[in-house]
């Protein structure tokens, strides 16, 4: 359980989204005392708590009527408008600041945005008025952040699930590190050996001769079975002729002769205190390796040696019983971190993702995630998309046009991709629909779009917004690879403006027919004096 609240607490961090706040004005530039009406717009979840500033003026700019909050629901989300009316009696530039939302005792900034305020007669008798309205985009903030898994999100996920498993491995090892092992074996002849090596050859003589015996008496007492270290040199002679003959084991008298030879001798330095040169120590600390060396090849295994291997062979089976219960316990650790990953994420979420690594972000991955409901131009164009359009620099030196505005999402060469542009007129102007359709064509053509193929009709709406439609396939180089596209491209026209959404997508995709569905019958152009 503390491990789930330490995931939960780990993870709320990094998953979620946060409000933002939509700025929009309706109209950049108006007359002397006329009236601008500034639209804040927000979505949170039903239970959070929002407040827009109550001001009686904003910036230079005098607040004629602040009106009451509405609320919409849209999808599992509420929608908070709050509209001002704002007013200036003085020529000029003037900037709508920043206004602080505050959503959950969080403050959130809204927009900044330059209006005109000009002094000019406007001649009536020429022609209809028609105000001419300049698009403003809603803005979103960088610190939003949807549902949408990241790499960051799956990678720490991993990591835990990697942590935990790890955690389980190393306590069951430390557990079983713990517990008494069997005692570590050396045989008789390794240990005859390694006491050879540590026999003092600077010792005095009768220190260094009771050394050899020793080891001899040691080696053979372990290997033979009978009791030597208390025997004098007949009885040890005597019992290892006897042991010999039980074994059935042949051996050499030469053998048993040195042996002898090198017991008496170190009786004489024992008890009569003779004196050894160092030249010959080292020759009978030969002779000594050399009787254990030539027993070793020729005794049989004693049952020192197989209860010690014994042990051995049960401990290394214990020791590997223990590894597959430390490998056990780690995978399955794993694989319950894992699930419980998933369980948080949502299994949607994952899903969606791994299918977005494999097979790219396509049309059936957009579908499944929760859309946004924004606004264009004036009058008002509402579009559903997967993700809020980011407006982008483009002019235009055609002298007829007041205002040409852009906004898009993702790149045409990308598997998807949404565009929007509108532009005002300065004055009626009846479009002409052939000349719309070349400079599209020609659009594509400034991309590199090879072997365009296009078919044109009408449309239509399930809200009766109605239009023209350009569409059709090309290719498009993708690195050294020919990548076949389809494009379709509403055209929404009067004398006073032209709206343009173009929709471009992989034609493999067998799920793009409903992305552009949901798109183009989410289009909808809201009258302003209704929406005030």
């Amino acid at each position: 359980m503390k491990f789930r609240f330490l995931f939960l607490l780990i993870f709320s961090i990094s998953v979620g989204f946060s409000q933002t706040v939509g700025t929009t004005v309706s109209k950049n530039e108006i007359k002397i005392g006329e009236q601008i009406q500034l639209t804040l717009k927000t979505k949170v979840n039903e239970k959070d708590l929002v407040v827009f500033p109550d001001l009686d003026s904003i910036g230079k700019l005098e607040v004629v009527e602040s009106f009451p909050p509405k609320k919409t629901k849209k999808a599992n989300q509420i929608e908070w408008i709050k509209k001002y009316n704002l007013t200036q009696f003085d020529a000029g530039k003037y900037k709508i600041p920043s206004l602080e939302v505050v959503v959950n005792k969080k403050k959130i900034n809204s927009e900044s945005i330059e209006i005109s305020v000009v002094d000019v007669a406007i001649d009536t008798t020429k022609q209809k008025m028609h105000d001419i309205k300049e698009d403003e985009v809603v803005n979103f903030k960088n610190e939003e952040k949807s549902n949408e898994l990241t790499d960051k999100d799956v990678i720490l996920g991993f990591l835990f699930a990697l942590v935990l498993g790890a955690i389980f491995y190393l306590i069951l090892r430390l557990k079983h590190r713990n517990k008494k092992k069997a005692e570590q074996y050396i045989s008789p002849y390794n240990k005859a050996f390694l006491r050879f090596s540590e026999v003092n050859k600077h010792s005095n003589s009768k220190e260094y001769y009771s050394g050899l015996t020793e080891i001899i008496k040691s080696y053979f007492e372990k290997t033979l079975e009978f009791s030597a270290l208390e025997s004098t040199t007949e009885q040890f002679i005597l019992k290892l002729k006897n042991a010999v003959a039980e074994k059935k084991f042949e051996i050499s008298e030469t053998t048993i002769s040195q042996i002898e030879k090198l017991f008496t001798k170190a009786d004489l330095v024992k008890f009569a205190k003779i004196s050894v040169s160092e030249e010959e120590q080292n020759a009978d600390k030969l002779v000594s390796e050399n009787i254990i060396s030539v027993f070793h090849k020729t005794l049989p295994t004693s049952a020192e040696e197989q209860r010690f291997a014994l042990a051995k062979l049960v401990e290394e089976q214990k020791q590997h019983k223990y590894k597959n219960i430390r490998q056990t316990a780690f995978i399955v650790t794993f694989l319950v971190s894992i699930v419980s990953v998933v369980f948080f994420f949502g299994w949607e979420n994952v899903t969606n993702y791994f299918n977005a690594k494999i097979n790219g972000k396509d049309a059936d991955y957009y579908l499944k995630k929760e859309w946004m409901v924004s606004e264009y131009g004036l009058p008002i164009l509402q579009i559903e998309t997967p993700e809020i359009l980011v407006r982008d620099s483009v002019t235009s030196k055609n002298p007829n046009i007041k205002n040409i505005s852009q906004f898009s999402w993702q790149k045409v060469s990308d598997k998807l991709s949404i565009s929007i542009q509108t532009v005002a007129y300065k004055d009626s102007i009846k479009p002409d629909l052939k000349e719309i359709f070349n400079d599209e064509l020609g659009n594509l053509m400034q991309l590199q779009a090879k072997k365009i193929k296009t078919t044109a009709r009408k449309f239509k709406n399930v809200k009766d917004l109605s239009g023209d439609i350009l569409e059709g396939t090309y290719e498009i180089n993708d690195g050294s690879e020919t990548k076949p596209m389809r494009f379709l491209t509403v055209f929404i026209s009067d004398s006073y403006g032209l709206q343009t959404i173009r929709i471009t997508h992989e034609s493999k995709d067998k799920f793009a027919k409903n992305f552009i569905e949901r798109v183009t019958n989410s289009l909808e152009q809201i009258n302003q004096e209704e929406d005030e």
